[in-house]
């Protein structure tokens, strides 16, 4: 439920009663996500304390939690609000913030103008012939994208957004690929809002006009839809 580029998370906890609280790292304050007893349920009431907590990662390597991890602490007893909302204020006052260029990690993401979500890499992966999705956007690496002087996009400094099998039919999935300078790694962002591949003259497309997390991107003659409509953004 949050998606900040930067995020404070905290989670406290005394006999049956516990409290989630988070918020944007770069401004702001913190927010209550849960504040009351504990879950009547095994591990939460009684409370279950495991041999060790992982951090940044929720405990479970799961993908919901996907990110770099900077720092953190575990402290006894069960802190006021007044007391994180300080601790909120001084990292909000360290300045996290992204670096320029064009280093991995440092892309901008590609927004659909009719879902609202990102253009995403599943999972993070990192494999040749990854179909693109739509996903909420998070400002992880997978959705950072720079465009190069040679009408690359670019994911992980060194992928490319391609047509697969250098397609230039309507339904082509875009995927993808270690960056080869082929033209059907190359897209034109236009000022009316679309992307067009270099080769094949066709726009990039949410398939079906999806909207919803994990709809597909391929290539489609350009019509004018708010599922061809893009936007870039820090």
């Amino acid at each position: 439920s949050i998606s900040h580029r930067f995020l404070t998370a905290i989670i406290k906890g005394e006999p049956n009663h516990w409290a989630i609280r988070g918020g944007n790292a770069q401004s702001g304050g913190l927010g209550t996500f849960y504040d009351g007893v504990r879950p009547n349920v095994a591990g939460y009431n009684p409370m279950k304390k495991e041999g060790a907590i992982i951090l940044g990662i929720g405990g479970d390597n799961s993908i919901g939690a996907r990110g770099t991890f900077y720092e953190g602490v575990m402290t006894s007893g069960y802190p006021s609000n007044a007391t994180e909302d300080a601790v909120q204020a001084n990292i909000v006052a360290a300045g996290y913030a992204t670096s320029g260029g064009g280093n991995p990690g440092t892309g901008q993401q590609i927004v659909g103008g009719q879902s609202g979500r990102c253009v995403d890499v599943p999972n993070s992966t990192t494999t040749n012939g990854t179909q693109v999705q739509l996903y909420d956007c998070n400002g992880q690496n997978n959705q950072r994208w720079t465009s190069t002087s040679s009408k690359e996009l670019q994911v992980y400094g060194n992928k490319c957004l391609d047509a697969y099998a250098k397609g230039t039919t309507n339904g082509t999935q875009v995927v993808i690929w270690d960056c080869n300078g082929g033209t059907n790694q190359q897209w034109n962002v236009n000022s009316n809002g679309t992307i067009t591949g270099v080769q094949s003259g066709l726009c990039l497309d949410a398939n079906s006009a999806g909207t919803a997390n994990g709809t597909k991107l391929i290539l489609w003659a350009c019509n004018g839809g708010a599922n061809q409509q893009w936007s870039l953004r820090n």
